[in-house]
């Protein structure tokens, strides 16, 4: 018999492959023993709680989003400064116009007299003066008040947020770092599931390299064929 027939001959099924399962086999057998009972009785715990711990979430008004930082929230933090300041100063100034009046009528200055209407105008001109310093002022003040009330704002929504989220990750926490009956059915499925899809791949391989062997048979006897057919 030729070199190729023999080779041929040695061929056998690519599918029977033998292959070490002992390690998954293992590793189910200690999944299989895995005590999920108290992990489970915490889950079930835990469900619980969490589902009567998630009505607080509702108590802390949800998650904050924005802060009202519009044009009118400004305009209004002004105009409330301004208007308070104008509430003080202008009852000051009436008593500043009624002081004057009388102290002018008293010196026998007649509210005819030149002398009269330069002092008030003089008067007048002072208080616009202090009326319109104390605006601008009221205006840094309203946008100092509207900025620190936006921060407030976003302090209190930073906060709140914050205590909800982690109220949330207590939860999920509470429920982290141990294996549930469920984990353990699905590492096992993954276990069989990648043994299969290993042992697949080695018989592939295995067949590869026997129809390999196969070919090279066929090749070296036709090799040997057109020698003997050429003698």
């Amino acid at each position: 018999m030729s070199k190729g027939l023999k080779a041929f001959g040695k061929v056998s099924d690519g599918l029977k492959v033998n292959f070490d399962r002992r390690p998954t086999n293992e590793y189910i057998k200690y999944l299989n023993n895995y005590d999920t009972a108290n992990t489970d009785n915490t889950y079930s715990n835990l469900s619980d709680w969490a589902s009567r711990a998630s009505n607080n979430l509702d108590n802390m008004g949800g998650y904050n989003f924005n802060v009202n930082a519009s044009e009118q929230a400004r305009q209004k933090a002004e105009n409330e400064t301004f208007q308070n300041y104008l509430s003080k100063v202008l009852p000051a100034f009436e008593n500043q116009a009624d002081s004057l009046q009388t102290r002018l009528l008293n010196q026998g200055i007649g509210v005819d007299s030149s002398a009269y209407r330069k002092a008030l105008d003089s008067l007048a001109a002072s208080q616009n003066a202090t009326l319109n310093d104390g605006a601008y002022q009221a205006i840094e003040a309203g946008q100092n008040a509207y900025t620190a009330d936006l921060n407030n704002q976003i302090n209190a929504a930073n906060f709140a947020n914050n205590a909800q989220q982690d109220y949330i990750n207590q939860l999920i926490s509470a429920l982290s770092g141990s294996l549930s009956s469920y984990d353990v059915a699905t590492d096992k499925y993954n276990a069989g599931n990648n043994l299969a899809i290993n042992k697949a791949n080695a018989q592939n391989n295995s067949l590869n390299q026997k129809l390999k062997a196969l070919n090279m048979g066929i090749n070296t006897g036709k090799s040997a064929i057109s020698g003997l057919a050429g003698l």
